[in-house]
């Protein structure tokens, strides 16, 4: 009989947020592998009220993978206020604490409850051998916690991002409370591994709590394939009119770096005269809701003056055929020691030429300095930013038909199948090590 996964994810398909391609890797991970998934996430109406569904997510789910929507509460995301009670509409700030007090995390404590009556409901129709939960938010360690220390079944603590660590930054969260840092270490002693996208976020935490680094590794993210069509864009001849960079992920201001790619677009203009001719398409979400603020429509409407233009979001589905239609990419992210995002994996995968605005410290340098097709900027100054640019346009003007497949190859390594295998097979060795 195959083993049983309990993965617990947030946003799973169709939800169009952050993370939700790292859980559906995972489901599909361990289904290929021959696993029985039961995934428990928060109801589609949660992400549907906030616009933030793409139903092409659905295809990529593998079959037999089961969802299961664990009822959902909080004044955060529920803006629906006549479904509030009488206390939480008289004082929402009040019901947030005092629900949080059931797990340390604001939005979403209230959910510890509903989420641990799900995970036992599951184990008791279908015995569970393994649990999963990745994480933000960090109630989705709680399953594996209550399972673990009431039936003893194994489990995996996944942080695709960190709770009491600023990935920003490289220092401590401001934002986690006390309870938050009482909780963390509670939660590592009960669980058997402790894994982590990148070498960064692991190493910090090994450095805080050196009693459980040897619970500890790096699984990283990848990219997706989008149904039959592969990721890698062919070579063709361009004409001399101009070039296309093409950006696709969520749109927003603050950390994302708005002005640094818009000001260091402008000066790189103003000394390439290819570059005159040529044009920056944004494709994307307008961050998290889809709808533009004020500061983010302004600067829209600047960065169209300068043939930078924002053409809307891409379903799931579309991503492929999209990218045919760039001559080189465009990797703007926000700058920390601890960020990565798919969306690198996912632009190595074409073989396009990229150039990469962020701050030189990020964890995107150690995945890609190896890259064919990679052009980094010193700095998110102006002049650095536009040498990025030009060197950028160099470059996709020297590549050929060959040079494009090797950099095709190349982002082959980090198809996201290959990069959870490893930890598949970990978890596998974990079950077989206890039998």
């Amino acid at each position: 009989m195959s083993r049983h996964l309990l993965l617990t994810a947030w946003a799973f398909a169709p939800a169009r947020t952050s993370g939700v391609y790292r859980a559906i890797g995972l489901a599909n991970a361990f289904s290929d592998a021959g696993w029985r998934v039961t995934v428990l996430t928060a109801p589609e109406k949660v992400f549907s009220d906030e616009g933030a569904v793409d139903t092409s997510l659905n295809a990529t789910v593998a079959d037999g993978i089961v969802v299961r929507r664990v009822p959902f509460l909080s004044s955060v995301y529920s803006t629906d206020i006549s479904t509030w009670t009488r206390g939480q509409a008289r004082q929402p700030e009040l019901w947030a604490w005092w629900h949080g007090r059931r797990f340390p995390e604001h939005g979403f404590g209230d959910w510890r409850r509903a989420l641990s009556r799900a995970a036992f409901d599951v184990h008791r129709h279908t015995p569970v051998d393994l649990t999963l939960g990745t994480a933000g938010p960090s109630v989705d360690f709680i399953p594996g916690w209550e399972l673990k220390r009431r039936t003893g079944v194994p489990s995996i603590m996944d942080y695709r991002d960190a709770w009491t660590f600023d990935t920003f930054t490289g220092l401590p969260n401001p934002r986690a409370s006390r309870r938050a840092e009482r909780w963390e270490p509670r939660l590592m002693a009960s669980s058997d591994q402790i894994w982590f996208v990148n070498d960064p976020i692991r190493e910090w935490h090994a450095r805080k709590y050196p009693q459980y680094a040897s619970r500890m590794r790096t699984v990283a993210n990848g990219f997706d394939e989008t149904g039959d069509v592969s990721l890698g864009v062919p070579f063709v001849d361009r004409d001399e009119s101009g070039l296309t960079f093409g950006y696709i992920g969520t749109i927003n201001t603050g950390r994302f770096p708005a002005e640094p790619l818009l000001s260091g677009w402008i000066r790189a203009r103003e000394q390439s005269p290819l570059l005159r001719r040529s044009r920056v398409v944004l494709r994307g979400h307008l961050g998290r809701t889809g709808v533009a603020s004020e500061e983010l429509a302004a600067f829209l409407r600047r960065a169209a003056r300068e043939d930078m233009v924002f053409e809307g979001p891409v379903a799931r589905a579309d991503v492929s055929s999209v990218y045919r239609d760039f001559d080189a990419l465009v990797l703007a992210l926000p700058s920390g020691p601890g960020i990565t995002s798919g969306k690198v994996f996912e632009y190595a995968a074409t073989g396009l030429p990229i150039v990469s605005i962020h701050d030189p410290s990020s964890a995107v340098a150690p995945f890609m300095a190896e890259s064919p097709a990679w052009v980094p900027t010193a700095s998110l100054s102006p002049e650095d930013v536009a040498a990025a640019f030009i060197e950028t346009a160099r470059l996709t003007g020297r590549q050929t038909a060959a040079s494009r497949d090797e950099a095709i190859r190349w982002g082959a390594q980090w198809e996201r199948g290959r990069q959870l295998s490893a930890g598949v097979r970990g978890a596998t060795e974990l079950l077989e090590g206890r039998s």
